[in-house]
């Protein structure tokens, strides 16, 4: 006798078929859509853009997130404000780094409108994160300015440091000079430590062609 819920299910042949065909599809459309964000990505570095729009767009409505990121950016660019949110959101909603900094860019500066006042220094975090220079220097910079918009206004924060430092490491000259004022007078959460003032104050004339004291060389 066999038990309640023991016996074997047998589907229909015509749903094997069906399920098949479409395990199938799936990585087929998805190569799909990584070639077509090559193409659109190769012409756009060329400056081809209108060469790298039709490509582009195709791989970005297949839900390829490179794709929405980079052809979210190209619209952001044209003024295309409305269409450009949509495709770097969709781009942000899939973990994005480019998505999530240019969605948070568009908030910042009010090209687009946040359904949530954090959301700008969310994305932006997350983009820094994950890396994204860009999003670093900002959130850096946000830091110094202390702005509310990237939820930055409290400098004196170890987070304010830590950004700094990776900004700085980048070789933004404004971060520079923030970490070598931090390093001297305790501010942006970071300790005093003479020495490490005098290593960026050096590192800082280096890049503007100066002595420490700023006087040309």
């Amino acid at each position: 006798m066999k038990l309640p819920g023991t016996e074997k299910i047998v589907p229909a042949f015509s749903h094997v078929l069906l399920a098949l065909a479409l395990a199938a599809v799936v990585p087929a459309a998805l190569a799909d859509a990584e070639a077509d964000y090559q193409k659109g990505r190769a012409s756009y570095r060329v400056n081809d853009v209108a060469g790298a729009m039709d490509p582009l767009k195709k791989a970005a409505d297949a839900g390829h997130a490179a794709a929405q990121a980079l052809y979210g950016s190209i619209l952001d660019s044209a003024e295309l404000d409305d269409e450009a949110a949509q495709y770097l959101q969709k781009a942000a909603e899939q973990g994005n780094l480019d998505g999530e900094y240019g969605l948070a860019k568009m908030y910042f500066t009010g090209e687009a409108k946040a359904s949530n006042p954090s959301d700008a220094g969310r994305l932006m975090r997350a983009a820094a994160a994950k890396g994204h220079n860009l999003a670093i220097i900002t959130m850096a910079l946000a830091f110094v300015h202390n702005d509310k918009r990237l939820d930055a206004d409290n400098s004196e924060t170890p987070e304010a440091g830590a950004m700094l430092l990776k900004a700085a490491e980048l070789g933004e000259v404004d971060a520079i000079k923030a970490v070598a004022q931090g390093y001297r007078t305790g501010k942006y959460g970071l300790a005093t430590d003479t020495a490490k003032a005098e290593q960026w104050e050096t590192r800082l004339a280096g890049i503007l062609g100066t002595n420490k004291k700023g006087a040309r060389k």
